[in-house]
C-alpha cells in the first residue's frame, strides 16, 4: 500500500512539473535584420549613367542561412536563433553594393544580376566571392572578398582580394549589422575606383 502511494505521489509530482513547464514564459519572437543603403535622391529622374551589373554574389555555406552568424573564437561560431536575416544574405549584399555603386558612380544603371531585361547592354560586370563576412559582438566585423571586374565583352579587367575590417563601436546586433554595412561600402568604393580608372 505504501509503495502504491509512493508511486502515485511520484507521478503526481512529475505531472505537476510538466504542467508548470508548459506554463512558462513564451519564447520571444526573433528579430529580423536587413543590410541597407539609401539611394542618393539626386539620382531620381531620367535613366542615365554607366551600366554596371552586380553578380553573381557567392556566399560561403556557413553564412548562407537565415540565422545571423557571429564569431566566438577563431574557430567557433555562434548562430543566433533569435537574430535572423529578413532575406537571403546574397540578395542583401548584391542590393547594397548596387546602391553604393549607383551613388558613387552617379548612375541609375546598376543592376543586380540576373536582371529581368537585357535591353541595355552592360559596360561592366562585377562578380564577388565572399570568403568571410562575420564579426565578434562588441568588437569588429571582417569582410574578405575576391572580386573580378569584367568589361562589355565579359573579359576580365582586374581581379582583387579585399580585406576590410570595421570596428563595431557598440553592443548588440544592430551595431554588428551597421558595421557589416560599412564593410560593404568600403568594398564598393574599391570597385568604383577600378571602374573609374578603366
Amino acid at each position: 500500500m505504501v509503495s502504491l502511494l509512493t508511486r502515485c505521489a511520484f507521478w503526481a509530482i512529475i505531472a505537476g512539473a510538466l504542467t508548470l513547464a508548459g506554463c512558462g514564459a513564451p519564447t520571444p519572437p526573433p528579430t529580423f535584420y536587413q543590410l541597407e543603403e539609401v539611394a542618393d535622391v539626386q539620382l531620381s529622374g531620367i535613366d542615365r549613367g554607366t551600366v554596371v551589373g552586380v553578380g553573381p554574389i557567392n556566399i560561403p555555406p556557413y553564412l548562407d542561412r537565415p540565422l545571423v552568424v557571429t564569431r566566438a573564437t577563431n574557430h567557433r561560431l555562434n548562430l543566433s536563433e533569435f537574430n535572423r536575416w529578413a532575406e537571403p544574405l546574397s540578395a542583401s549584399v548584391s542590393r547594397v553594393i548596387a546602391v553604393h555603386l549607383s551613388n558613387m558612380l552617379e548612375t541609375t544603371r546598376v543592376f543586380s544580376l540576373p536582371r529581368s531585361s537585357t535591353v541595355i547592354p552592360l559596360e561592366f560586370r562585377v562578380e564577388i566571392d565572399v570568403a568571410r563576412f562575420d564579426g565578434t559582438l562588441g568588437q569588429s566585423v571582417i569582410l574578405v572578398a575576391r572580386w573580378s571586374l569584367y568589361d562589355n565583352n565579359d573579359e576580365v579587367i582586374t581581379t582583387k582580394v579585399s580585406i576590410i575590417e570595421e570596428a563595431i563601436g557598440g553592443d548588440g546586433y544592430d551595431a554588428l549589422i551597421s558595421a557589416q554595412n560599412r564593410t560593404l561600402e568600403g568594398l564598393s568604393r574599391e570597385i568604383t575606383t577600378a571602374i573609374k580608372s578603366t
